[in-house]
């Protein structure tokens, strides 16, 4: 039978990722032919390797396309600044001071001189396929008695009322509130906490604070949503770097 997991926060860490991808092979049985692995958004913003974060996860949803990749707060912003117009959050600064200026930084063409470096801007050398294909990431994802989601969900409303706001920034009142979502245990990345958070009723599982954490995954019980979640962690970002973890193909053409 096939296995349920869950990557929180990425937040520009390829190493990090792979250094957990890694972990979840080899450790956990993770079979990616045929397990289901859901990614909860926020792959840009915060930390040094964006660009590779999403050529590596654009890879993996064309090798594994049973894998889900959902929308985060992050990507939104920089879809508002970079492809919107501001029509969403009002000005091009609030992306660019939430981490917009690392995610600009990791897409800056090496052999441009420094001139040219200074006076480019992030829409003329951002990849305009990776800013498609964030825009085209859905906001949830249901399975097995769970759903998946970026912040959360507004209570006393369906998951069919909610809307596109909530379901990429909410925060305390999601969190601190012991509500029934259509009886669906809910699994959210977005608010940040140190260890995961396990309750009847969700997990959140967002540890990288942005920049000085970990990522974290979580392997579901596929047959009762109540069932005890197990973790697996990546190195700290402090960590030595690992050379054979450089390739996205690094586990899966061995």
């Amino acid at each position: 039978m096939s296995r349920l997991f869950a990557i929180g926060d990425i937040h520009g860490h390829h190493r990090e990722l792979m250094a957990l991808m890694k972990r979840l092979i080899s450790g956990s049985g993770l079979n990616p032919g045929e397990d289901t692995l859901v990614f909860l958004g926020d792959y840009v913003d915060g930390g040094p390797d964006v660009k590779r974060v999403l050529e590596t996860l654009i890879e993996w949803q064309v090798r594994f396309p049973h894998w889900h990749f959902l929308k985060g707060n992050h990507e939104d912003m920089m879809l508002d600044a970079l492809v919107y117009n501001s029509s969403r959050y009002g000005f091009y600064g609030h992306w660019w001071g939430q981490g917009g200026k690392e995610t600009a930084r990791s897409y800056l063409p090496k052999g441009a001189s420094d001139f040219q470096r200074a006076i480019m801007q992030p829409d003329e050398f951002i990849s305009t396929s990776h800013l498609d294909w964030l825009h085209n990431r859905p906001l949830m994802y249901e399975q097995d008695g769970y759903v998946f989601v970026h912040a959360g969900f507004a209570p006393r409303i369906s998951l069919e009322g909610q809307n596109e706001r909530d379901m990429l920034w909410i925060r305390e009142t999601f969190v601190d509130l012991d509500w029934d979502f259509d009886g669906k245990r809910v699994v959210f990345g977005h608010t940040p906490f140190a260890e995961p958070v396990v309750m009847t009723n969700k997990i959140g599982i967002d540890t990288m604070f942005h920049d000085r954490g970990k990522l974290t995954a979580v392997e579901l019980d596929t047959v009762n949503p109540q069932g005890t979640p197990v973790f697996t962690f990546s190195p700290a970002v402090e960590a030595p770097p690992d050379a054979t973890l450089d390739s996205a193909r690094a586990f899966f053409d061995e």
